[in-house]
């Protein structure tokens, strides 16, 4: 593995894909309820319990594993269609932010009948790691988007047409 075939930014997305797959078995989302004077009771699922979670370790893992590739020194190819290599990765990676911070306001979700006895959302430490994370992600593709400079939407191609 030779880190000097990659660059800076493409570094952060390998820490923040590997960092944010092992975050993902910690607690995410809970409950918690009181139950008086027997104490409270508390419940937490992992990022794999939840949709939106699952999907951004998912990408966060696929952004990785092209990071790690290229490290190894197999060729990937710098454009996908119209966009280039770092536009993808400033894409993907903002778009496993919005999941997470979605998530983050919504919570897990809770039936109103639970509400009724006291039961509680919680967001445990493992959600706002997986915010930083994949927040690396999203800056990391910035950094890669930038030196390539592709920060810019691809073009139309051909003339318009004649009126």
């Amino acid at each position: 593995m030779d880190l000097s075939k990659i660059s800076t930014g493409e570094k952060v997305i390998g820490i923040a894909g590997i960092v944010l797959f092992i975050d993902s078995f910690l607690g995410w989302l809970g409950y918690k309820s009181d139950l008086g004077p027997l104490g409270t009771n508390s419940a937490a699922g992992s990022a794999w319990d939840f949709t939106l979670p699952t999907v951004a370790v998912l990408i966060g893992i696929v952004l990785a594993v092209v990071v790690i590739l290229r490290a190894f020194g197999v060729t990937v190819p710098e454009q996908l269609g119209p966009i280039g290599l770092g536009f993808a990765y400033l894409v993907l990676g903002a778009f496993a932010f919005l999941l997470v911070l979605i998530k983050l306001v919504v919570g897990p979700e809770l039936p109103e009948v639970a509400k009724a006895f006291g039961v509680e959302k919680t967001r445990e430490i493992g959600i706002f790691i997986g915010l930083i994370c994949t927040a690396g992600l999203a800056a990391g593709g910035y950094l890669v988007a930038k030196e390539k400079g592709q920060l810019q939407l691809p073009k139309g191609g051909g003339t318009p047409p004649a009126a």
